[in-house]
């Protein structure tokens, strides 16, 4: 049986005022949580009026975390580490430090390393959706040691959890790749559809490319889309450079555009092609080992200059 949450959140911006918000709404009743503009200063108005929505208690000193079992650390990622390295000393024996910060997963290996070397435990979380429209319901992904105590914990209290390992580290290196994912898309849809506009031809680029992503699932489409390169870079580069004469002509800076002439490019004239027999992979695994060990950074051995 697990013992009663003590919950204390560090860094107390949108993200956790929203989470204490719902957490008081449901089961937790005595929230406590410490920012540095508890002591005055800019932001002091704005997190007091936060910590009043939700009854949350304000503390002045690190030492208040001593009474704490549960840790949220809801901080900037830039001040991540420096605020794990803080508050450890701090932590009771046993107390699980819950790490949300959106920090690389280097960084978040050595907070881990700050906090177990005080006898606390540490969860990589991220948040994965939008807090603001979903509140403490909002996704998150989790991953360390501990991270199925703490989906036990928090899943009755109507969090959303889904577990990724045990390593430190894999969570928040989900988060980043998903966001070059998904900001990647928004940017590509920024350079492309304004230059769409000042084409006259949103709509029909729209329902186009709408269509096409429609037609089957998002995986489906990376697979699709993965397994063509490796054979089909180079035409498509020579294709993305007519099209940049457009965005020329729309009066946009072609950076995204100039971005997919070069990674187009980079795999055409690696040794892709080849190595997947002039042909398409059969699988997406297949043409992500072809690229991983053609890109740059990977670890090729060439047997043939070996010899």
């Amino acid at each position: 049986m697990h013992a009663p949450i003590r919950l204390m959140f560090l860094g107390f911006g949108e993200a956790a005022s929203l989470f204490a918000t719902g957490f008081a709404a449901g089961a937790l009743k005595e929230l406590a949580a410490y920012a540095p503009s508890v002591h005055g200063g800019t932001g002091a108005k704005r997190l007091h009026e936060r910590a009043a929505l939700s009854g949350t208690r304000l503390v002045s000193d690190l030492a208040a975390f001593s009474a704490a079992n549960w840790i949220f650390a809801m901080v900037p990622p830039a001040q991540a580490l420096n605020a794990a390295w803080a508050v450890s000393p701090h932590l009771a024996q046993g107390a699980i430090y819950v790490d949300f910060s959106s920090a690389a997963p280097r960084h978040k290996i050595e907070a881990a390393a700050s906090i177990e070397s005080a006898g606390a435990h540490y969860v990589d979380a991220a948040i994965i959706g939008s807090v603001p429209a979903s509140g403490h319901q909002v996704p998150v992904i989790a991953s360390g040691a501990h991270a199925e105590t703490f989906a036990a914990s928090f899943t009755p209290l109507g969090m959303d959890i889904s577990i990724l390992g045990s390593a430190i580290g894999a969570a928040a290196g989900t988060k980043l790749v998903r966001s070059i994912l998904a900001k990647g898309l928004e940017a590509l849809y920024v350079e492309a559809l304004v230059v769409a506009e000042r084409s006259d031809i949103t709509q029909e680029v729209l329902d186009s490319f709408c269509a096409f992503l429609d037609a089957r699932t998002a995986r489906a489409t990376a697979e699709i889309l993965l397994k063509s390169h490796v054979v089909h870079a180079a035409r498509r580069a020579d294709e993305v450079l007519m099209a940049r004469e457009l965005v020329l002509e729309a009066g946009i800076p072609p950076i995204m555009t100039d971005a997919i002439i070069n990674l187009m490019r980079q795999t055409a004239e690696s040794r892709a092609t080849e190595r997947a027999g002039r042909r398409q992979p059969a699988s997406l695994n297949h043409a992500l080992d072809i690229l991983e060990a053609e890109l740059p950074g990977a670890a090729q051995q060439d047997t043939e200059t070996a010899r």
